[in-house]
């Protein structure tokens, strides 16, 4: 069940989005309490340029949603370019791909 995502982000300001998700087969939306999470960007070398899970850059502002933080600091340290993005999380013994994609990050020119 893995959604194709794509972004376009300044490395000039915070990052910030919110998923939810429905379960394929029940059409439920997809309760994250209690899973794992893992968002990992990577560059065309398939360095990891940055990571963030549950208490560390996701939070859980209610059981259905998942809300991530990428700080402007964070942002600054990428060069503008094309940058593959995927999403992980484990629930109940399963690793279930969320999503994947790319993310383009633009010269936000303006810097506060």
């Amino acid at each position: 069940m893995a959604f194709i995502t794509n972004f376009d982000q300044s490395n000039k300001a915070d990052w910030t989005f919110d998923i939810t998700a429905v379960d394929n087969d029940t059409g439920d939306a997809i309760d994250f309490t209690g899973a794992d999470v893992l968002f990992v960007v990577k560059d065309e070398a398939n360095c990891q340029k940055l990571s963030a899970s549950i208490g560390s850059g996701i939070t859980q502002p209610v059981g259905t949603t998942l809300e991530f933080l990428f700080t402007a600091a964070q942002m600054e340290t990428f060069c503008p370019g094309s940058y593959k993005h995927g999403c992980v999380y484990s629930l109940n013994g399963s690793i279930i791909q969320l999503m994947t994609g790319t993310v383009t990050i633009f010269d936000g020119v303006a810097k506060l």
